[in-house]
């Protein structure tokens, strides 16, 4: 309820002069309301900045892993049981690269180094110790060496086969694809069975490429086919001259440490 100023007589809500005095109304406008100034920022050292997020995530990520509170497991056999489900279930995964290499990629790259230190140290009457930890080391280093490149050429071709390019997801892609690599290096420790197993895990390889590429890199699927058979190709001539150029390092190293040491 308003009143006029003047007199004093009751006002009508709508009314624009008073009735009894005819004194114009005049209409008060409420003042505006200051916004809340934003709180100010923490303090520097009590700021996270992203890259040390992003390594205490990756840490968080390999030690779950190897507890088993992850899905490594889980993960590793869909994507051989029924991999192209699983490809559907990344599909719609932030692809992390740090996560992805020390909970993923650091964890099954140690199956074919520990597989190698085996063969050489323990089934080989023609090689040493020292000789199979040279061969584990160059295992696990290639094995992460060969990823990283794989999967920076696997993005680089991405526009001659009209695929998405986003290095992420071609890391994201090459890390699980390289599965059925690291599983079938298991039989290796089997002798006579390390080719077999090799060519069987590449075959597949090759087989979720195939059906991978269309759903994480947007791959027309009449491309698929060749888009996957040159980047295992790639993939292979990679993984040799990545694995002899470190064992050259190596074994000259070894080499000249007893050299000297005998000396």
């Amino acid at each position: 309820m308003k009143f006029c100023t003047s007199c004093g007589a009751e006002l009508k809500p709508e009314a624009k002069f008073c009735a009894a005095c005819g004194t114009p109304i005049v209409a008060v406008t409420p003042p505006p309301v200051q916004p809340t100034p934003p709180p100010p920022p923490p303090p520097a050292y009590q700021q996270q900045q992203p890259v040390y997020n992003q390594a205490r995530e990756a840490g968080s990520a390999f030690s779950e892993a190897v507890t088993g509170k992850t899905n490594l497991i889980q993960r590793v056999i869909n994507m051989i049981v029924k991999p192209k489900q699983e490809w559907l279930v990344i599909a719609n995964e932030k692809p992390d690269k740090m996560k992805l290499l020390l909970g993923y990629v650091l964890i099954l790259a140690l199956i074919p180094a520990i597989v190698s230190f085996i063969t050489f140290g323990f089934l080989s009457s023609y090689t040493t110790i020292t000789y199979a930890i040279v061969q584990a080391v160059v295992s696990f280093i290639s094995t992460i060496v060969v990823v990283f490149l794989t999967a920076f050429i696997v993005d680089a071709l991405a526009p001659s086969f009209e695929s998405e390019k986003n290095f992420d997801r071609s890391f994201q892609f090459v890390c699980y694809a390289y599965t059925p690599g690291w599983i079938a290096s298991i039989l290796g420790i089997v002798p006579g069975l390390n080719i077999i197993a090799s060519l069987a895990g590449f075959a597949y390889m090759i087989y979720l490429f195939i059906i991978g590429l269309p759903i994480l890199k947007k791959t027309p699927s009449e491309k698929a086919t060749g888009y996957a058979i040159i980047s295992i190709i790639i993939l292979i001539a990679i993984y040799f001259i990545v694995a002899a150029v470190l064992a050259l390092i190596f074994i000259k190293t070894l080499f000249s440490s007893f050299m000297y040491g005998g000396m």
